[in-house]
């Protein structure tokens, strides 16, 4: 079984903050795939979590007005797999996130998680090329950028 201080379902980005705010020990969840090992190997024992799994605001890929592709965090590597703009314009990631785990650690597993995990065997780190990644607000409401070198394929 799994030492779980406390679990909370956000219902938006602020409700997210707030919680995070209100106990400074919790951990953000959207797949869990990694936090909740974290947790069974008791690395992560008996802290809060905030699960933003359910906040649409959070999940979807986009492509802003200047043909940027924005992938939002809690958006599952199956859903990045089979998005036709993804597909389209980023296939290479399309393919190297559908090479993660099973079909249920993909259709679980987070691009924002796989980003955040801080593992050196990243699933996806090797293909993302954008020049900046903007992650959610931390804790404090401040929002952190993580800078690549861009790549083109041509």
């Amino acid at each position: 079984m799994f030492d779980i201080k406390s679990f909370y379902e956000a219902k938006s980005v602020e409700d997210a903050v707030a919680a995070l705010s209100a106990d400074p020990d919790s951990e953000v969840i959207s797949g869990g795939t990694d936090v909740l090992i974290r947790v069974r190997e008791g690395k992560d024992a008996g802290k809060g979590l905030v699960s933003i799994h359910n906040i649409p605001e959070l999940k979807g890929v986009e492509m802003d007005a200047d043909g940027t592709i924005i992938i939002k965090p809690a958006t599952s590597f199956s859903h990045i797999t089979n998005h036709p703009m993804i597909q389209k314009h980023l296939n290479m990631l399309g393919l190297a996130v559908d090479q993660v785990g099973g079909p249920q650690v993909r259709n679980t597993a987070t691009i924002g998680g796989n980003i955040c995990n801080g593992a050196t065997s990243t699933d996806s780190a090797s293909i993302r090329t954008p020049e900046a990644t903007r992650l959610p607000p931390s804790k404090t409401g401040v929002t952190r950028y993580i800078t690549w070198f861009p790549v083109s394929f041509t």
